[in-house]
């Protein structure tokens, strides 16, 4: 008998779903075991469809985005009620993304920006019919409801992806890896790591086998979660953190910041250096999981 499923939709990019297409094959011998009883972006199901679905009648609901709209919050609790199992599908569903810096502003400021200030904007004028109510800052959904299992990566990885939907399919419920991203990277690490200059990722060319950080480079690697295969890292590009906070780490943000102010040499650069080498400290740090942090917004209005 096919496996009842929800695909859900809050506020997001659509980059999660769309990465299910990424499992090419494994997507054929998927589907058929599939019965998608709602997923509104792909296939024309309106909010009355989930609405009238028995309480605990979907084998298996998957949330991507956050609450950003108290339209997208009602969805939610409403996808939770339907569902036996809820999975987390998404960074933004986990630990709110990268969208949620916004956090670090008045909500009134971010409308501003949006639809007054930018470059691009023609007609400048704030949208104020059949808009929902939009909330005050965001939280991560599991602070709304329970759910069974998180799937953290912006987006997540079709590997794993295929790991966690055959595991489903099977009755299992899967076990995601608790290392850090550190202990799945290729790359040659020394047994003692010194950093004598902060480089920004567009600086030099990495040297193709040595760590990243250990030349300089701000790679979140320490602080983040391993199951992305480390793709980022082998091709030469920094981790950013998008797998979100590695195994008990409480704020992946500042476990960063401890972990590089604990392996520069301050010899080769002074405090005032390593703070200015910093341009935008939440948005290095906790790009991902502002939302999830110990301090998970701004805390005063500006002058």
């Amino acid at each position: 008998m096919p496996v009842k499923v929800m695909f859900v939709q809050l506020a997001s990019c659509w980059g999660c779903h769309q990465s299910l297409v990424d499992l090419h094959e494994t997507l054929a011998d998927v589907l058929p075991q599939l019965e998608i009883v709602y997923w509104h972006t792909v296939v024309d199901y309106k909010l009355h469809d989930v609405e009238k679905l028995p309480d605990g009648s979907v084998d298996v609901g998957f949330t991507e985005g956050f609450c950003r709209t108290e339209e997208d919050l009602y969805l939610l609790k409403l996808a939770r009620q339907k569902c036996k199992l809820l999975v987390s599908y998404g960074t933004c569903s986990t630990y709110g993304g990268s969208p949620a810096l916004l956090n670090l502003y008045q909500i009134d400021e971010g409308l501003k920006r949006k639809f007054m200030e930018a470059e691009s904007v023609v007609d400048k004028k704030i949208p104020d019919m059949h808009v929902p109510k939009m909330l005050e800052y965001v939280k991560p959904n599991r602070e709304y409801v329970k759910y069974d299992l998180f799937l953290p990566g912006c987006p997540p990885e079709p590997p794993l992806i295929a790991e966690v939907v055959t595991s489903l399919l099977r009755g299992e419920m899967p076990k995601l890896k608790e290392r850090t991203l550190c202990d799945e990277c290729p790359r040659v690490k020394s047994e003692v790591i010194t950093i004598k200059k902060v480089k920004r990722a567009f600086e030099g060319i990495p040297d193709p086998e040595k760590c990243l950080l250990e030349q300089g480079y701000i790679c979140m690697g320490p602080a983040t979660r391993e199951g992305c295969g480390a793709v980022c890292t082998r091709a030469g590009v920094p981790c950013r953190g998008c797998m979100g906070p590695g195994p008990n780490v409480l704020d992946q943000g500042a476990k960063m910041l401890s972990a590089l102010a604990s392996i520069v040499d301050y010899e080769s650069v002074s405090p005032e250096e390593l703070v200015q080498s910093v341009k935008d400290v939440v948005g290095t740090f906790s790009k991902f999981t502002l939302p999830s942090s110990i301090i998970p917004k701004a805390v005063s209005k500006k002058k």
